[in-house]
């Protein structure tokens, strides 16, 4: 008895030692430890990065959607690590102050159209749209294969902005006008009160156009007054959403003035360069995410909301072939004579135009008729 005793207590005191020495440290079976791989203590919990970004835009619409999209996108990526709290137009700063905002690190980032700056850095509107040039895809291209993107921040570095450009979203080409008149021939447009800013605007008034700017959210009242007789603004998704032909019949295309609308996600540098490199991929990432999703978004919307129009009873018109040959030779003469003497816009629109060459007897050789 006492003999089976002993073995017994034996028994037990190896199997307890065996348990002992299999387990990490002398932890129990079953429980987990917060170690690693190695058998080491866990890294401590990242730090969580927190931005403020303002867009000059209202909330609701695509443009600003934008913003949204890309700080969702780098949330996800990030695992949480980099939050960016996004404000419309108007929350921290007006609409059109983002720049110097997020220059002076009043915002972290914001997300607007370069063509907003030109004051500024009169090379901005190659970066938002440029009349009569370089479609979504050419943009693109331009942008990321052809030294664009490189030029671009050479702007804004040789303008002393603390400022790291990206390019942060897309949109088909604009429609021309939202009008109570038809604007089918170059005719129809002198003497018309036409609300469009930028070298657009400028274009026209030579063409004995009044050339009006006024801010978006004046533009429906302006428009059904007929304080002005016609406007330009932005792609048929969001025009849809200020609801321009509530009050217009005619919408015109196709937008020579904009023939691509390029925007930027633009962020205060000191807040970038403190960014470790995982998360500088991210915001990279996202952003080009960014471009492709609101592109994509807003031809479909386009699609459907053109259709919409047609049942509504509004109606369509495009500007002859010959009137557009006529605006391109108008663009094209006012931008090389607005170049002519400034040395960094003189090589952007060089190599703007260039790429433009390229590409068109690219695709003339590689695309496939279409009708």
């Amino acid at each position: 008895m006492k003999k089976s005793i002993i073995i017994a207590g034996l028994l037990v005191l190896v199997l307890t030692l065996g348990i002992i020495t299999g387990c990490p440290n002398g932890t129990p079976v079953g429980q987990q430890t917060d170690v690693g791989n190695e058998g080491t203590a866990p890294d401590a919990p990242q730090e969580v990065i927190r931005w403020t970004m303002q867009s000059s835009w209202p909330q609701g619409i695509l443009l600003h959607e934008m913003a949204e999209y890309w700080a969702e996108e780098v949330k996800k990526a990030s695992g949480g690590r980099l939050l960016i709290d996004v404000q419309p137009a108007g929350a921290v700063v007006p609409a059109l102050e983002v720049l110097d905002a997020t220059h002076a690190g009043t915002l972290d980032a914001h997300h607007s159209w370069a063509g907003n700056w030109m004051g500024r850095a009169p090379a901005a509107p190659f970066f938002a749209s440029t009349p009569m040039s370089l479609e979504p895809l050419m943009y693109l291209v331009w942008l990321y294969e052809a030294g664009g993107w490189e030029l671009w921040q050479e702007m804004y570095d040789n303008a002393n902005l603390n400022i790291k450009v990206f390019p942060g979203g897309m949109t088909h080409p604009e429609l021309l006008a939202h009008s109570h008149v038809p604007l089918q021939y170059v005719t129809d447009w002198h003497g018309l009160k036409y609300r469009t800013p930028g070298w657009w605007g400028e274009i026209l008034k030579e063409e004995g156009v009044a050339v009006v700017m006024l801010p978006g959210a004046e533009l429906y009242t302006a428009l059904e007054r007929r304080v002005i007789d016609a406007l330009e603004f932005s792609s048929p998704v969001v025009n849809q959403q200020l609801a321009f032909t509530e009050i217009a019949e005619y919408y015109t295309g196709p937008g020579m003035h904009q023939p691509a609308g390029l925007f930027e996600i633009a962020i205060n540098k000191d807040s970038y360069e403190a960014l470790p490199d995982d998360l500088k991929a991210i915001v990279d990432m996202a952003a080009r995410s960014t471009t492709l999703w609101s592109w994509a978004k807003d031809i479909k919307g386009g699609i459907d909301t053109l259709n919409e129009w047609e049942a509504a009873g509004n109606t369509a018109v495009t500007v002859s072939p010959e009137a557009q040959r006529e605006f391109r030779e108008m663009s094209w003469a006012f931008i090389d004579a607005n170049v002519a003497g400034d040395p960094f816009m003189s090589k952007v629109w060089g190599s703007m135009k260039d790429f433009w060459y390229e590409f068109i007897e690219y695709e003339r050789f590689m695309v496939p008729v279409r009708e």
